[in-house]
This record gives structure tokens, C-alpha cells and sequence, in this order.
């Protein structure tokens, strides 16, 4: 076989090149491939990893979960595949002795690229900005269902202003169908008031007042209200259990705390 010399660097010549296997097409199966199977794989197991949604926050959390990790894996899948192909067909044992084909631009694979990650980039600030919205829209109404809720070591304790009742239990009640807003402030260090299934996660700062936006449970069931901030030793001790409840049953509770329905 016959080498060209151009520039005093060898170059293959064009029937050399005509051999060369069709790397480019390999990759982009194999990218195309299990991007797929990735995609189809995390749909069917991510019920299982992800709570239900119980809330009308808890809906665009988890759709917004499912739909980032959906763009996250083709991504990922096309790092790992060029990766693993340079190094299984590319890589030598012994330090090469030719210098290697020098790389020729391709502007139509440049804007390609830029064109991909520009759009992809650019979808998910809307789409960022579409969900922030639809969380924080809601207004405080009349009809909205106030809880102050205080942090410190190692429990929380919960206020309804609108019922005169302050109490400290292992159970928040909550009416379902009902817009609530929670209030949250901390009486020590920084603790984090999450409960994940209704879509509620807020930063609970000491001499400070901040709130989630207004959410509206929609599945009655129980659930958990977590710290989830690093806050000492019994962090992981602090939480309560979360109970949404018909109205019926939210009003003889607060009935029983005390309260006036």
C-alpha cells in the first residue's frame, strides 16, 4: 500500500480510507439503541422509585422528574458510548509511532451540535420557568388553610392561626381538596420542612419567615413531614406524621384540639 506524504505528514491514502470500518455509524446505533432501552427502562421502574403525587404541586414535580431524566439519558448514553468505543477500538498498548490522520472541520456537525444543546438548553428554562409559575401562581384566598409551623431540636411544632389552636403531635391534619400554605421558621439552626408526596420542601430559618407556595392535597392517606437539613444530632428522629382527611373528619379534629370549625 502506498503512502501520500503532504505537508511531510503520511496521510492514508483513498483506498485506505474506503477500509476504514464505519465508526461514526457504529456509535450512533449503539447511542440510538440504548437511549431507547434507558428511556424505556427508567418508565417502567420510576413508579417505584418516585412517591405518588398527592398534591397539585406533587404532579408537576414528578412530571418534571420524569421528563428531565427522560432528555438526562440520551445525554448521559452519549458520553458513555463514545467513551467506551474510543477506548475499546481506539486505544494502543505500546506508544504510537505515526503521527495520527489530522482532524478536518466539519461545519455542518459544529452546528449541528451547537443547534442540539442550544435547543435542549433552551427547553428546559421554559419548561423551568412554566413550572415555577404553576407552583407559585395561586394566591392566598379566604378559603386558604394557614399553618405556621416552627422547627427546633428535634420536632416541630404546628399552629393553625385561623382556629386559635397550637399544637406539638406526631400528626398534622390536613382537609383535602382544600389550598393550604404553610409558614415555616426555625427556633435554632437551619432545618428543612419537606413532605415529599405533596410536593412541599422549604428551607426553615432561624429568625426568619418562609413559605411554600399555596398547595392543594388531593389523595386523602397518610403521610410524612422530614427534615431534611443536617440540624444535629437527632435530625434523623425529626419528623411527623401527615394525615389528609375529608372535611367531615378535619373539622371534628380540630373540634377535638380545641379549635372552633
Amino acid at each position: 500500500m502506498a503512502d501520500n506524504i503532504e505537508g511531510g505528514m503520511i496521510s492514508p491514502t483513498p483506498a485506505e480510507v474506503g477500509h476504514e470500518p464505519g465508526h461514526f455509524r457504529r456509535v450512533v446505533i449503539a447511542w440510538v439503541v440504548l437511549s431507547i432501552v434507558g428511556i424505556v427502562i427508567w418508565n417502567i421502574v420510576a413508579p417505584f422509585i418516585i412517591p405518588p403525587s398527592a398534591s397539585n404541586i406533587a404532579n408537576t414535580d414528578n412530571l418534571t422528574i420524569n421528563i428531565l431524566t427522560d432528555l438526562a439519558i440520551p445525554v448521559a448514553m452519549f458520553v458513555f458510548v463514545f467513551l467506551a468505543y474510543s477506548v475499546l477500538f481506539f486505544r494502543t498498548r505500546e506508544r504510537p509511532t505515526e503521527d495520527p490522520v489530522p482532524l478536518k472541520p466539519r461545519p455542518g456537525l459544529q452546528i449541528g451540535w451547537l443547534g442540539f444543546t442550544g435547543a435542549l438548553c433552551l427547553f428546559l428554562f421554559v419548561w423551568g420557568m412554566v413550572a415555577n409559575y404553576e407552583e407559585t401562581a395561586a394566591a392566598v384566598t379566604p378559603s386558604t388553610l394557614i399553618v405556621n409551623v416552627t422547627a427546633q431540636q428535634w420536632y416541630w411544632s404546628f399552629q393553625y392561626p385561623q382556629y386559635g389552636i397550637s399544637i406539638s403531635s406526631q400528626t398534622i391534619e390536613l382537609p383535602a381538596n382544600r389550598p393550604v400554605k404553610f409558614f415555616v421558621t426555625s427556633e435554632d439552626v437551619l432545618h428543612g420542612f419537606a413532605i415529599r408526596d405533596l410536593g412541599v420542601r422549604i428551607d426553615a430559618n432561624p429568625g426568619e419567615m418562609t413559605s411554600t407556595p399555596v398547595v392543594t392535597p388531593t389523595v386523602i392517606g397518610n403521610y410524612t413531614v422530614n427534615c431534611v437539613e443536617m440540624c444535629g444530632l437527632l435530625h434523623s428522629y425529626m419528623w411527623e406524621a401527615v394525615s389528609v382527611v375529608n372535611t367531615n373528619d378535619f373539622n371534628t379534629w380540630i373540634t377535638s384540639q380545641g379549635g372552633h370549625p
